[in-house]
């Protein structure tokens, strides 16, 4: 079951999106949906830091209580790369809401020959996702990391630390093999890569780099090597040139 929450001020815009994603939820192949519904972006935040799980967030962007841009950053701040399609009136927001990462940006009013396809894409982009787990040994058992909550690893005393965008801290058994083995299925990714013999980040969470260091959206600085030095600048222009912005 995939979680939906829809946040909306005008109660009929609200219900008429519930609506649509109903019907579409009812197609041919489509997943079931659960859908929650809110007319406040408070009460919204309020679900998340208490705890209640959303697979991605149809959000109305003119709202008086607060945007839904500042919305979408807030919910970035609470959550890793939360999936959000913004809903709006109005074109003057695209800017911001690509500024964001928004999966995609909908304007109303909202009709299915618009909605359908992007939800579409949307399940695609999570089934993708579902793929990109690593799985971890632990003192605990086996843990299921996605690689895209990984903000960084780093090698100490042959025990890799996973540092994760929820802030958790998970480390691995004593390793018997290098990083760069241990380490393969996320290192083919094109937003991971090694900054020093013992240090390996993902550019998603990375906001400014120097011959040095790699400073990091949390505040942590990750050094760069100086042997690594040119393939990390190299690798850091073209990913986020590829992502078309800026960190």
């Amino acid at each position: 079951m995939i979680q939906l929450a829809i946040c909306d001020d005008d109660k009929r815009d609200l219900e008429k999106t519930e609506r649509l994603a109903k019907e579409w939820s009812h197609g041919p192949n489509k997943p079931e949906l659960k859908i929650k519904k809110f007319h406040s972006p408070f009460l919204l935040l309020d679900a998340v830091s208490g705890g209640e799980a959303f697979d991605f967030f149809l959000l109305d962007i003119l709202m008086p209580e607060m945007t839904g841009i500042a919305l979408g950053e807030q919910l970035s701040e609470l959550l890793s790369e939360p999936l959000v399609i913004y809903l709006s009136s109005s074109r003057d927001y695209y800017p911001d809401a690509f500024r964001l990462y928004a999966f995609n940006y909908l304007c109303k009013p909202l009709d299915k020959n618009a909605l359908f396809p992007v939800l579409d894409k949307i399940i695609c982009r999570m089934e993708q996702d579902k793929n990109q787990i690593f799985v971890l040994k632990t003192t605990d058992g086996l843990l299921q990391i996605p690689f895209h909550t990984i903000i960084y690893a780093e090698l100490l005393s042959h025990v890799c630390h996973f540092h994760l965008a929820d802030g958790r801290h998970v480390k691995s058994l004593y390793l018997r093999s290098g990083l760069n083995q241990f380490l393969a299925p996320i290192l083919k990714q094109p937003n991971f890569i090694k900054t020093h013999s013992s240090f390996v980040v993902n550019l998603n969470f990375s906001s400014s780099l120097t011959t040095s260091a790699l400073l990091l959206t949390n505040g942590r600085t990750i050094p760069v090597a100086r042997s690594f030095s040119a393939k990390v600048q190299q690798g850091y222009i073209s990913y986020w040139l590829r992502e078309g912005a800026a960190p």
